[in-house]
């Protein structure tokens, strides 16, 4: 068995201060939108971060993980991991992201409706002059 703690998959190098060369485009993106935290990871959690990179690539884990800090406090990578789970695979490269679904349907806007109270107004004032000649 490897270092790694699964047959087969190596041990993570962890030569840029801590952090694997996998990983150093997200912590330098995520540092670099000023959230610091702590990446004391384990050796399977920096696998299993090695794959949530591969399924939804970095700029997906870092927008994630900023938006959660600016929420909230947040110390230590780990707690960004639970997070990361749930995101869904990056589109295929050279595809357009689908759109968001929604059984949502949009209020119609009032102004298409009815006219507002100025207009309103003038179409009174309209309908009189036009009485009067």
């Amino acid at each position: 068995m490897s270092e790694g703690g699964s047959e087969g998959a190596p041990a993570p190098d962890l030569t840029a201060g801590g952090v694997p060369p996998f990983a150093r485009p997200l912590v330098d993106k995520i540092t670099a939108a000023r959230v610091y935290v702590g990446w004391d990871l384990t050796a399977n959690e920096w696998l299993r971060l090695d794959a949530m990179l591969r399924r939804s690539g970095v700029d997906m884990l870092a927008e994630h993980a900023v938006t959660i800090a600016a929420r909230q406090r947040v110390s230590s990578a780990r707690y960004f991991l639970r997070a990361w789970t749930s995101l869904p695979p990056a589109p295929a490269a050279g595809t357009v992201p689908a759109a968001p679904t929604s059984n949502v349907v949009p209020f119609p806007s009032a102004a298409a409706d009815r006219p507002g109270r100025a207009a309103q107004a003038a179409g009174f004032y309209a309908d009189l002059l036009a009485e009067e000649q």
